[in-house]
């Protein structure tokens, strides 16, 4: 009975013990703030304890809800996992355990995920939250130390109590102006729509957050501070925003609309006037900007600029294709490191070797210059005339100069090539939903059809993968018979496509034909595939 009461106590006391644990702030892109011991700039989250001391040895930490027993603290550093009543201990997400027991197992996603607190029993959540897209040096804390609520801290209290400071006005300039935008630039809803863009000219980063821009017209729009992505610039960098009267698009997009000509005007949080910038009508899918960056004449540039510097040269690059894309690895190969993980293939259809150092990748449209392939060791990022390089997703670019700085998502994800000047587009492709091991890829090398592949071909040519298709799709007006069929199958009207086993594997491919005889193949169940997009299952007997 004496047992059972302890037990019942030791219970109590865990219990009363978990309530009073916080996930309290969090910096997942942490380039110039806060080092650790090996002084790395690295993700890291802060726990906060409102009760006795606890040492959180045995606790979990995950960043995925269906494993939530991924990290587990270790025991063997209570000085690193104990934290006082009313005080912070923080964590380091930087895939570095063997730096320490406050090192995690993994990294974030700056993008935004969940990250959960999981009690020693692996079961049970001691506490989460889902954090959003992330900013540079941005932190995602509660309010106030515990508190419920939510908010970014352009002051990180790394370790300390969570408060916002107010920040002083930063000088920053408008850059340029594209009004008549037809068919030149567009944001994420494919909508050609005005913008202009702001230029950070200091050495430190600005957050435009709580600044505000007006036309003439007495028209005004406050850059608002629920999405630190979009409002933050880093040092000698630009960004760009919508003037399409569609606030609800984004934190990029003003509540009003540009006029042809006329007047922006630029003021600090404190309604100081930074910048007021006079530009004019343009042509067709041309803007007006500064000769160059800040400067005080304007012209009208034919190639705008969107995003970078109006010094741009424009760097043209030859045909290249992203050719398969793997965005879930659980059982595919292993990179150089002996791990899982994301991948995406680019092919060079050209009789000459490209090296694409200086080259950009990005999963997001907002930020084509998001990860640019070293070029200090050419060697490693040229591909063979005719030949694929393949590129690892997952965040690790201390693994070499073949992992890029980004993950992918099996869900609503793109990926965007861009030439070394950052804006010329070299080749993209988005998806909607895609299997774990199953890649996304081009029917053949620089097809520009897209099929899913059960069996990918990372490294190689896509003519050899096993395509997976889905049956009966019926989207034209032609139709085939007789089906079952004994050999010839006939096509209402001239057409193309390919003939499948149920394996996925390609058996037969016809070219503007009304008949196909399939008499040579085995008696057997076909998948038959057109250029229109029809999918027939065909029964051969």
């Amino acid at each position: 009975m004496k047992k059972i009461g302890l037990l019942f106590l030791m219970f109590c006391a865990f219990q009363t013990q978990a309530q009073n644990l916080f996930i309290n702030e969090i910096v997942s892109e942490n380039q110039n703030g806060e080092m650790d011991d090996f002084f790395q700039n690295d993700d890291w989250i802060e726990i906060y304890n409102t009760g006795s001391i606890t040492n959180l040895a045995g606790y979990y930490l995950s960043d995925d809800p269906l494993i939530p027993t991924k990290w587990q603290i270790p025991t063997t550093d209570a000085g690193s996992t104990t934290i006082l009543p009313n005080n912070h201990r923080i964590f380091w997400l930087d895939k570095d355990p063997e730096q320490g027991a406050d090192h995690v197992d993994f990294s974030l996603n700056f993008d935004g995920e969940t990250l959960m607190l999981v009690a020693p029993d692996g079961v049970t959540i001691i506490d989460q939250v889902t954090f959003p897209q992330m900013a540079v040096d941005i932190s995602y804390g509660r309010t106030c130390d515990g508190c419920p609520n939510w908010q970014y801290f352009n002051n990180v209290t790394f370790d300390a109590a969570n408060q916002e400071l107010p920040q002083p006005a930063q000088f920053v300039l408008i850059n340029e102006v594209m009004v008549n935008n037809t068919s030149y630039w567009k944001d994420l809803s494919n909508e050609y729509e005005p913008w202009f863009e702001i230029f950070n000219p200091n050495t430190t980063q600005v957050n435009l957050a709580g600044y505000k821009v007006s036309l003439a017209s007495g028209e005004e729009w406050t850059f608002p501070s629920s999405d630190p992505f979009r409002t933050v610039i880093l040092p000698g960098e630009f960004k760009i925003y919508w003037c399409d009267g569609e606030i609800a698009e984004g934190a990029n997009h003003s509540s009003f609309v540009l006029p042809s000509s006329g007047v922006l005007t630029l003021k600090g949080p404190d309604n100081s006037t930074l910048d007021a910038y006079s530009y004019s009508a343009t042509a067709e899918n041309a803007s007006w900007g500064r000769q160059t960056d800040g400067a005080t004449t304007s012209i009208q540039f034919a190639t705008p600029t969107p995003g970078v510097t109006n010094s741009l040269v424009i760097v043209p690059a030859p045909p290249l294709f992203i050719n398969e894309v793997l965005a879930a690895s659980v059982n595919d190969i292993d990179d150089n490191a002996g791990q899982k993980e994301d991948w995406f293939e680019i092919y060079n259809p050209n009789s000459f070797d490209v090296n694409i150092g200086g080259y950009y990748f990005s999963d997001n449209p907002e930020n084509p210059m998001k990860w640019q392939v070293p070029s200090f060791y050419p060697d490693s990022v040229t591909i063979d005339a005719g030949g694929w390089l393949l590129f690892f997703a997952d965040e690790d670019m201390g693994q070499g100069v073949l992992h890029s700085s980004f993950k992918l998502r099996n869900n609503n994800e793109a990926i965007r090539f861009s030439s070394p000047d950052g804006i010329t587009l070299i080749d993209e492709i988005t998806w909607q939903s895609l299997d774990s091991d199953t890649s996304l890829g081009r029917q053949f090398d620089g097809d520009p059809t897209w099929v899913l592949f059960t069996g990918t071909t990372p490294d190689a040519s896509n003519n050899s993968g096993i395509v997976s298709v889905k049956e009966e799709v019926k989207v034209s007006d032609v139709s085939i018979y007789p089906n079952p069929t004994q050999g010839v199958l006939r096509i209402s009207k001239p057409s193309s496509g390919e003939l499948y086993d149920m394996n996925g594997t390609i058996v037969m491919r016809y070219t503007n034909v009304s008949t196909i005889d399939i008499t040579a193949l085995s008696n057997a169940v076909y998948i038959l595939k057109t250029k229109e997009g029809d999918v027939y299952r065909v029964v051969k007997n």
